[in-house]
C-alpha cells in the first residue's frame, strides 16, 4: 500500500503491479469542485495496475464518496452516494483505441507519466449526474395538490343518484 504520488511513472507501476490506496479531499480536485454544493468531505480510492495486452496497461479503479450536490428541483443541498469500480486501459496513441476491451476507459499517457489523482477526478465527474435530483426529496407543492383535489366534491356524484 502507497500513498498517492503527484505522477507515477506508469511502466513501473505496471510491471510492479502496484497499488496504491487511501483517501483525499475533495477540495484538491479543481475541476469537481465546480459541480458540487461544496468541497467538504474526503474521497477514498484504490488504483491497482496489472500489465495488459497491447497496451501500457491497464489499472482497476475504485472510488467512493458522498459528494454534495444542489438537487434543481428543491434547490436543496444533498448527498449523493458514489461507488465506481471500472478499468482503465493507459494509451499514448490513438490507433491502441481499438485495442481496449469494451467495458474499459481509455486515460492518456504523456511521456510515460500519469497523474492518479486527475484519473480518481476523472472517475467522479462522470459519476455527477447532469441534473442532480434529491430521489428521497418529497415535493411539498405536489401533495397540497393531491389534497385539494380529495377535498372537492365530485361534480358527478349528483348524477350516481338519478339512476
Amino acid at each position: 500500500m502507497k500513498q498517492l504520488p503527484e505522477k507515477i511513472a506508469l511502466d513501473k507501476a505496471v510491471h510492479g503491479q502496484r497499488l496504491y490506496q487511501g483517501s483525499v479531499e475533495i477540495q484538491k480536485m479543481s475541476r469537481l469542485i465546480d459541480l458540487l454544493a461544496d468541497a467538504d468531505g474526503a474521497i477514498s480510492f484504490s488504483i491497482e495496475f496489472e500489465r495488459a495486452r497491447g497496451l501500457l496497461g491497464k489499472a482497476q479503479v475504485k472510488v467512493s464518496a458522498d459528494l454534495s450536490l444542489i438537487c434543481k428541483i428543491s434547490q436543496k443541498k444533498f448527498m449523493f452516494p458514489v461507488e465506481i469500480d471500472s478499468t482503465v486501459g493507459f494509451i499514448d496513441d490513438l490507433a491502441y483505441e481499438d485495442l481496449l476491451d469494451i467495458d474499459m476507459e481509455a486515460s492518456w499517457v504523456e511521456e510515460g507519466f500519469i497523474k492518479p489523482l486527475d484519473i480518481i477526478e476523472d472517475e467522479l465527474i462522470l459519476a455527477v449526474p447532469d441534473i442532480p435530483f434529491n430521489e428521497g426529496h418529497v415535493d411539498d407543492s405536489k401533495e397540497e395538490d393531491l389534497n385539494v383535489a380529495e377535498k372537492k366534491p365530485n361534480p358527478f356524484a349528483v348524477l350516481k343518484n338519478l339512476k
